[in-house]
């Protein structure tokens, strides 16, 4: 049980919100490099094609989105149930640590490296989910 009340896995749901807003002004800039600020002021009734830079921004924003969903309300539960332990903090560590290589392979289209991030990410979120489940009741 950790003693502090702003660990690692407290840094790891901030962090994961923090990657998604990152996410999101990566994938705004890159349409606007593309399509000019004409096209993003406009209505855009017309969704944008999704290749290049700017496809691979948006899908990392969508996974970046749906990790941050998976991952953040298991460490929030264990932040609030006080049952952070050492395996949690390494969880939340490499959760980070993934998510900033998966963002970045998937931004420089690197394949290999960005799959092997990402299943290092969703084991990240498995041992969480694992740890709310095993986690002792509060008496």
């Amino acid at each position: 049980m950790s003693t502090s009340p702003f660990g690692m896995e407290a840094a790891s749901v901030l962090f994961a919100g923090s990657l998604v807003w990152l996410s999101a002004l990566v994938q705004h800039f890159a349409n606007v490099w593309e399509r000019g600020a004409r096209y993003v002021m406009s209505d855009r009734s017309v969704a944008p094609p999704l290749h290049g830079f700017f496809g691979r921004a948006t899908r990392t924003l969508t996974n970046n989105i749906e990790s941050a969903l998976m991952y953040a309300p298991t460490a929030l539960v264990l932040i609030l149930l006080g049952r952070t332990n050492a395996a949690t903090a390494l969880a939340a560590t490499t959760y980070i640590g993934a998510r900033v290589v998966f963002s970045i392979a998937y931004w420089m289209n690197i394949r290999a490296i960005r799959s092997f991030a990402w299943l290092a990410g969703m084991i990240s979120c498995a041992a969480m989910a694992l740890s709310v489940i095993l986690a002792p009741t509060v008496r």
